[in-house]
């Protein structure tokens, strides 16, 4: 008795490859926390940017400023302040050889400078110091000088209370810095040296 052998075929259809709901779930997911942790470095790379730039030009602004007061107080012929006063004062008005007046005034955390011959405008800068600066011109009659103070905030509190929330409060603590020179004194003579003969020593 012959047995008979049935096969039977299965044909296997192509199924197109899909993603599943949940996949595409983790996929937006690790994409928004990668687009988040970009902005925060970009953002932060940016400020720090901004601050560096800032920083450049108060230095390089502060550093003329300087240079230039220093430069007007040693060729001074005589010192006005505002009222009279020799301390603390907004003002400064220097009066040169030749009818040359320049004139110093504070205005918040801005220092202008005028300088006028003979009664007309010849030159006019404007300097800035830190934002929360506090400046004022005064005059040392005993030692012959004058010169500017400047209180400006810390930059290390500064950075400290940005980031501690529970000092917002409170203010950054401020660091006094001083210009002072000498009333009609010509710096280019402390370049000039005598040379003396030299001795022989036993």
């Amino acid at each position: 008795m012959k047995r008979r052998c049935f096969s039977f075929s299965i044909k296997q259809h192509k199924t197109l490859p899909g993603v599943s709901l949940v996949e595409v779930v983790v996929a937006m997911g690790i994409a928004t926390v990668l687009m988040g942790i970009s902005m925060t470095t970009m953002h932060t790379v940016l400020r720090a940017e901004r601050e560096t730039s800032k920083a450049a030009w108060l230095g390089s602004s502060f550093h003329r400023f300087s240079r230039l007061i220093r430069s007007d107080i040693h060729a001074a012929t005589s010192l006005n302040f505002q009222n009279g006063s020799t301390e603390r004062s907004p003002e400064l008005t220097i009066r040169k050889a030749d009818d040359e007046v320049v004139k110093y005034q504070i205005e918040g955390h801005r220092i202008s400078r005028v300088v006028t011959r003979q009664d007309q405008r010849v030159h006019q800068d404007t300097f800035h110091l830190p934002e929360g600066s506090h400046a004022y011109f005064f005059q040392q009659a005993r030692l012959n000088q004058a010169g500017i103070s400047i209180d400006q905030p810390d930059p290390l509190s500064r950075l400290q209370q940005n980031t501690v929330d529970e000092n917002k409060n409170q203010r950054p603590l401020m660091s006094e810095l001083s210009i002072i020179s000498t009333i009609g004194h010509d710096y280019r003579l402390g370049d000039i040296r005598i040379n003396q003969p030299e001795k022989e020593t036993k």
